[in-house]
């Protein structure tokens, strides 16, 4: 499957027990060296089957924190008895089962590991991946980086950190454009292996999140509750009422909603009735009483406490500031 990378082939039947003494860095050492080792640290293992590792290519230290970086990758198949265990490893870990079976133990939980089966973990959190049952084929992607911190919570917002692919030829591309850009000489390289490593990363998070927007009734079933929303703004709709137009629960209803559009419902709603507001500010002579009602408002109060909080000037100070500025 890489046999066109430069990979180093390990086999082994043994037992190991982590480097213990490399829990804390060693004095002196340089911190992205003290990075890349640091996957070795606090760990308990059993290696039993062959890995192919890929080489580790110097990087300027400048840019190794600045950008999502490779700390490692490897292929492995691994035997019956294989296991790895560890903590307080900085790292994330994105692990894909080629075939066979494993099995991950991470943050109280255990899933049982199939074929296309992929999970992404925070490494410093404690955690046992193993062989279960005769094999174990996989690849092993470390990461760093600050913005892979970000992209994880994203991934794992719905509680889990595995995932099945329906389509692992669209993973594996992304993991061989990383590869390759990895092993290239080219100008700006530790950014373009960042945006390798970024797209694939971004594609897992939205496979991962289709199946929700599938429940959702797909995009078409977002569209026509926010076209609803738009035609109905003024009106009091309650979360109970567009939960019960799409038919979905009002939990389910404003997480699909806020991934969607950044907001929740309700705040969406607002911004909504804000924006037309604003406009009718500007360009007519009505009331602000008589704007709050058209807006969606219940009374001219509470549109007025809703508009200083946002624009920190009242609806009156905000038309005589604009109108102003149209005029000069």
């Amino acid at each position: 499957m890489f046999e066109k990378y430069p990979m180093i082939h390990y086999e082994f039947n043994q037992q190991g027990s982590g480097i213990q003494e490399m829990t804390e860095p060693a004095e002196g050492m340089p911190e992205n060296i003290s990075e890349k080792l640091n996957p070795l640290a606090h760990s308990d293992y059993r290696l039993r089957g062959y890995v192919d590792v890929l080489p580790v290519f110097p990087q300027a230290e400048d840019d190794f924190f600045q950008y999502l970086h490779l700390q490692s990758f490897s292929h492995m198949y691994s035997q019956a008895g294989y296991f790895t265990s560890r903590q307080a490893v900085q790292s994330f870990l994105l692990v894909h089962t080629v075939s066979g079976n494993g099995k991950l133990e991470y943050n109280g939980t255990v899933c049982h590991l199939k074929t296309n089966d992929i999970f992404w973990i925070d490494c410093r959190q404690p955690h046992t991946y193993m062989t279960e049952g005769v094999y174990w084929e996989h690849t092993d992607i470390h990461l760093g980086g600050t913005l892979a911190s970000l992209l994880y919570r994203e991934f794992t917002a719905e509680g889990s950190c595995v995932m099945h692919t329906e389509n692992p030829s669209v993973f594996l591309n992304d993991i061989f454009s990383m590869l390759d850009q990895y092993l290239s000489l080219e100008m700006h390289r530790n950014m373009r292996i960042s945006h390798r490593i970024e797209t694939l990363l971004v594609h897992l998070i939205l496979e991962k999140n289709r199946s929700e927007s599938d429940r959702f009734g797909g995009i078409g079933g977002l569209e026509t509750l926010i076209s609803y929303m738009h035609e109905h703004f003024r009106e009091p709709l309650t979360l109970d009422q567009l939960s019960d137009f799409c038919g979905i629960s009002k939990y389910h209803l404003s997480r699909q909603f806020k991934k969607s559009t950044g907001l929740p419902p309700n705040e969406y709603l607002i911004c909504l009735r804000l924006e037309n507001a604003r406009t009718l500010l500007i360009n007519t002579d009505l009331t602000v009483s008589i704007i709050a009602e058209m807006s969606g408002f219940e009374n001219e109060a509470y549109f007025s406490r809703i508009f200083r909080s946002r624009f920190d000037v009242s609806p009156k100070q905000y038309r005589r500031q604009n109108r102003t500025a149209k005029t000069i």
